[in-house]
């Protein structure tokens, strides 16, 4: 096998990193914490998803969150290498726990062919391309710093392997898989005290069936007891039955003469209801007429009087009004004295006094004094003003004539600002008082113009009081007040008698309209009476009531007739008269000889109280068969326990037989992995010896290798064999390195890499040259992939003269 690239996508540290790797030996050099060891962990993860071997959910070594990227969703990576020929592609994304394997050239998803393992059913290409598991690649393939000890689970997977190639050559034959077959096997059959698995289980239940059974037996002898009491019921309960059909019997004659004797009660009603039917008939003319309606009609009688005697006093009272009326007689126009119309006088006094009024109010209005004040404030505004003109004049000519002798001489130029200022105030003054001179001048206009209104209509009001004074011949103003006096008096004599033809007038029309009403409402009462009478098939009230007492006749027949209906409705009941008559017809009087002397009542109670305890009986009867059911059900079981209890007898001894079959096998088992160890442990031993002779120089060429993979080395010097732990860190770490270097040729043919994270720390110069010189060789048939900080290992390999790939991170 070898690794041809690695593309971690987003992993630890890293992004988008791709590394390439070449055939032999290749040396990837880098700084402390540049990233060495997470790209030789990222191989790992690759190939074994950082999954914890020998457990049976899916449990992540510590690597798997220690890689996760830091402010990143992505946490994926791909790995190319070859094998057999074949290059393949791995694609995983750890943070979604998905794994993809393809073959490269091809692009073939292959992914179903990786074995997902027996336990968290998960893709592992690891255990597809190297045949085992995380342990032993750990162990072997690759070897971290300070990591050369050997894992405690290496030991049994190296003697599974070479139990396969001493045994049958073929990998699918796992010794440890054989044992843990058999352990599946004694587990799913259980032990004694495991209830949930088949032995125990069949225990326990055996052990309840027997219980079962010991109380079943019990259970007959209560089975007889009962069976015995129940014929005894049965017995009672037909003598109860015989009794009540004996009463139901005479129940049913008491039922026929009773049905005989209602049959002519009803027969005789029916007849009494046709004689009632014929009076009703006759009497049906009458059987609208309502007593509401004749109320109505002596209510409307009644104010019919009324009404008479009222319309006799209005027209008495009408015709006094007329009397007085005469005696006034006509007035000629009341508006109208001395040929001097009333209303028009008042009219034109009140305008007359309006008119003073309103050119008193001009008089008072008067802006005149406004108009001196303001024509003296205009004179001494137009001195100002000329005065602010000169002044201005005066101040922009000093200006002028500063800025002119400035240029002549300079000191002069420091009093144009105060020129140059007057001239600013004085222009500022002038405008100022130009601005109010203009206001005054616009004010005194508009007053002028206001007065000579104000003069224009009081001349106007002058005219049309004159006019008035001359319509009614006066020549002054107490004249005409004289005048109106005058005319208002006798215009108020008259109004008064006026006034009275009116309120006569009034009155008499008030009562015309009165009367009116009340001959109108006669005229209606005379209608609604006549409607009355006519929807009561009378003329008169006497009519009307004679027909009401022959409604009351037809009414109490009805009610008769109602009460009867009842009373056979009653007598029917849910029966009809059809059924009753054929009840009647079964009438014998032999047949019901004595039931004249039954009580119906009686025989229902009897019936009653017989039905009640035959319930009783038949209840007890019935818990009673309950009680048989369910003792019979239990003692018709016990045929089926016995033969359960003999099936499950069966069944434990065959469990019984098969575990200590089991341990048998198990037994010969591990008795034939001692003997693989014993065989292949002298070639182990021979290749440990040969390698460790190589790296440390010829120093050390005898090692034995215990059954758990221990080290005992023998001392050149004594030949005494001494424990490894007793050497220098140095010599350990080459011993454990010819120790895995060993186990991997030993288990596996095919030539996988070897991939080493700063393992060489602890050599010195001249083990570090014998072990880059022993790799140097075993490259030609295996690739090796060397991390380190150090540069050492580049100077001695350029010393060797050794081929090498050197990639820097």
């Amino acid at each position: 096998m070898k690794l041809k690239e690695l593309n971690l996508i987003s992993f630890g540290k890293f992004q988008g990193k791709r590394i390439r790797f070449k055939e032999g030996l290749n040396i990837i050099y880098g700084e402390n914490e540049s990233g060495k060891t997470t790209i030789h962990n990222f191989i790992d993860g690759m190939f074994y998803g950082f999954l914890r071997p020998y457990v049976t959910r899916r449990y992540y070594r510590e690597e798997y969150e220690k890689y996760r990227p830091w402010g990143r969703e992505s946490y994926k990576g791909v790995l190319r290498f070859s094998k057999d020929g074949i290059d393949y592609r791995i694609e995983r994304d750890f943070r979604k726990g998905e794994v993809r394997v393809y073959e490269d050239l091809t692009g073939k998803d292959i992914t179903k062919n990786i074995d997902a393992g027996e336990r968290v059913k998960v893709h592992l290409p690891g255990m597809y391309f190297f045949d085992f598991n995380t342990t032993v690649y750990n162990n072997t393939v690759s070897i971290k710093q300070l990591g050369n000890r050997i894992d405690s689970n290496l030991s049994a997977e190296v003697k599974d392997r070479l139990a396969n190639i001493s045994t049958s050559l073929d990998d699918d034959i796992s010794v440890k898989d054989a044992i843990s077959q058999l352990d599946k096997q004694l587990e799913s059959i259980g032990t004694k005290n495991a209830y949930t698995k088949p032995y125990g289980k069949a225990l326990r239940q055996l052990k309840g069936l027997m219980e079962e059974r010991k109380e079943i037996l019990q259970k007959r002898e209560e089975y007889d007891r009962y069976i015995d009491e129940s014929y005894i019921l049965r017995e009672r309960i037909e003598a109860k039955r015989s009794r009540i059909k004996k009463l139901e019997e005479d129940l049913k004659k008491v039922e026929i003469l009773g049905a005989k004797q209602k049959y002519d009660e009803i027969m005789n009603i029916k007849k009494e209801l046709k004689s009632i039917d014929g009076k009703i008939e006759n009497l049906k003319v009458y059987s609208k007429l309502s007593f509401d309606d004749y109320s109505k009609g002596l209510k409307l009688d009644s104010d019919r009087g009324n009404l008479d005697r009222e319309i006799a006093d209005l027209s008495d009272r009408l015709k006094g009004i007329e009397y007085e009326l005469a005696e006034i007689g006509i007035e000629k126009d009341a508006k109208v004295i001395d040929g001097i119309k009333v209303d028009k006088l008042y009219e034109d006094m009140d305008r007359y006094d309006e008119m003073d009024r309103e050119k008193n109010e001009l008089i008072m209005s008067s802006r005149k004094n406004r108009l001196e004040i303001l024509n003296s404030r205009l004179l001494d505004m137009e001195g100002k003003l000329k005065r602010s003109k000169n002044q201005r004049l005066v101040s922009i000519l000093l200006t002028v004539v500063l800025l002119v002798l400035g240029l002549l001489n300079p000191m002069i130029m420091f009093a144009s600002p105060l020129s140059t200022g007057l001239a600013f105030y004085f222009n500022g003054l002038y405008r100022r008082n130009k601005e109010e001179m203009e206001g005054l001048r616009e004010e005194i206009t508009r007053n002028r113009l206001e007065e000579d209104e104000k003069s224009n209509k009081i001349q106007w009001i002058n005219k049309q009081q004159d006019a008035i004074m001359k319509k009614y011949d006066c020549s002054s103003k107490t004249e005409l007040n004289r005048l109106y006096e005058d005319i208002r008096l006798k215009f108020a004599s008259r109004k008064d008698r006026e006034s009275r033809r009116r309120r006569l007038k009034a009155d008499k029309e008030n009562l015309q309209i009165k009367l009116e009403v009340k001959r109108k409402q006669k005229q209606e009462l005379i209608e609604e009476m006549d409607l009355l009478m006519k929807k009561n098939s009378s003329t008169t009230l006497d009519e009307f009531k004679k027909g009401l007492k022959k409604k009351n006749l037809y009414d109490s027949l009805l009610k008769d007739r109602n009460g009867k209906k009842e009373i056979l409705d009653n007598l029917l009941g849910d029966t009809t008269l059809e059924e009753l008559k054929n009840k009647a017809h079964q009438y014998d009087k032999a047949y019901i000889d004595g039931a004249e002397d039954m009580d119906k009542d009686l025989i229902l109670a009897d019936i009653k109280e017989e039905e009640e305890a035959l319930s009783t009986l038949t209840n007890d009867l019935t818990r009673l068969e309950e009680r048989i059911d369910g003792l019979d059900k239990a003692v018709g079981n016990l045929v089926n326990i016995e033969e359960e209890i003999y099936r499950l007898e069966q069944s434990i001894q065959y469990f019984v037989d098969r575990i200590e079959s089991i341990n048998i096998a198990k037994a010969a088992i591990e008795k034939i992995s001692e003997a693989i160890h014993e065989q292949f442990a002298p070639d182990i031993n021979k290749w440990v010896s040969k390698v460790i002779y190589r790296v440390t120089g010829g120093k050390y060429d005898r090692i034995s290798i215990s059954d758990d993979l221990d080290i005992t080395i023998e001392n050149p010097i004594t030949g005494e064999m001494i424990d490894v732990d007793s050497l220098s860190g140095g010599t350990i770490d080459q011993l454990y390195f010819a120790l895995r270097f060993s186990i991997i040729n030993s288990i596996e043919e095919s030539s996988l890499p070897l991939i080493l994270d700063d393992c060489f720390i602890q050599y010195d110069n001249e083990r570090l040259r014998n072990i880059l010189k022993f790799l140097g060789e075993v490259c030609e048939d295996k690739q090796i992939l060397l991390f380190t900080c150090h540069r050492r290992e580049e100077e001695v390999l350029k010393e060797l003269g050794l081929k090498y790939n050197l990639i820097l991170i």
